[in-house]
C-alpha cells in the first residue's frame, strides 16, 4: 500500500497513518512530485484543446504523482497489486482489515476504484465482500483510491504518453486504454475536503480562441464517439 502525499503535509500523513496502523497492513507514504518527469510532455496548447483550459499546478502534481508512483511500482517492486491512496482520506476499516480476501474476489479486474466522484452511467455487475462492483459507463473521476495490478499499470503507462488532461480524465478513458471503469460500492473511503497542498486557487480561465473552440469541438466529439463505440461493444 503506498499514499501518496508531499513530506511537508504533516497534518494529513498524522491522520492518515492513525488510520492505516490500525488495520495492520504494510504501508508507506510515497511523496508526490510537483511537476510532470521528463518522459511526460505537457504542452498547455494541447491541453487547451483536450480539456479547454491550461491544467493548474495541482493538477500538474497530481499527474506527475500517479505517473511516479506506477513506475515505482512496476520497476522498483516484485508486488503483485498495488493500493494507491491519497492523504485526505476516512477509510472504512474493517474494508482494509479484510484487504486480502478482497484482492482474492477481483478475480481477472486489472483496475478497481474504491471511490469515485462521479456516478456516471453506473450500474451493478456483481456481490463483493458484502459490497457490489460498479461499473460505469462514462467518467467517474478522482484518483483518491484504487487497486492496480501490474498489468493495470502497465497499461496506464503504454495509453498515456503526454500530459494534456487531468490524470483521473487519462484514468477514466477505458476507450483508449482498455480497462473498464469498475469501483467498489459502497465505497470504502470518504474524501475530506482539506483543499489542495500544492495551490491555494485555481488559474484564471482564459477563453478559447474561435479556431481553438472549433478544433475543441472536434476533439470531444471524436472523444464522445469512441466512448459510447467502446461502451457499447462491451455491453456497458
Amino acid at each position: 500500500m503506498r499514499v501518496i502525499s508531499l513530506p511537508g503535509s504533516v497534518e494529513r500523513r498524522a491522520r492518515m497513518a492513525e488510520q492505516l496502523d490500525a488495520t495492520g497492513l504494510d504501508w508507506r507514504f510515497f511523496d508526490g512530485w510537483r511537476t510532470p518527469p521528463p518522459e511526460l510532455s505537457y504542452d498547455p496548447a494541447r491541453a487547451r484543446i483536450a480539456r479547454g483550459r491550461v491544467l493548474t499546478p495541482g493538477e500538474l502534481g497530481c499527474f506527475a504523482s500517479h505517473w511516479a508512483l506506477w513506475a515505482d511500482f512496476l520497476f522498483n517492486s516484485d508486488a503483485d497489486l498495488l493500493l494507491a491512496l491519497e492523504d485526505d482520506l476516512l477509510l472504512d476499516p474493517v474494508f482494509f482489515q479484510r484487504l486480502d480476501a478482497a484482492v482474492a474476489a477481483m478475480g481477472p479486474i486489472d483496475y478497481l476504484r474504491l471511490y469515485a466522484k462521479v456516478p456516471a452511467g453506473i450500474r451493478n455487475e456483481a456481490h463483493f465482500l458484502h459490497r457490489h462492483i460498479a461499473r460505469f459507463s462514462g467518467k467517474a473521476y478522482g484518483t483518491q483510491a484504487y487497486l492496480l495490478t501490474r498489468r493495470g499499470a502497465a497499461r496506464f503507462r503504454r495509453s498515456i504518453r503526454r500530459v494534456e488532461r487531468p490524470i483521473d480524465d487519462e484514468m477514466d478513458r477505458f476507450w483508449a486504454h482498455g480497462m473498464a471503469i469498475r469501483a467498489v460500492f459502497p465505497f470504502p473511503v470518504m474524501e475530506v475536503q482539506y483543499g489542495s497542498t500544492i495551490e491555494d486557487t485555481r488559474r484564471v480561465l482564459e477563453p478559447l480562441t474561435a479556431a481553438e473552440r472549433a478544433r475543441s469541438l472536434l476533439v470531444r466529439g471524436v472523444e464522445k464517439a469512441r466512448r459510447i463505440g467502446a461502451a457499447t461493444l462491451r455491453g456497458g
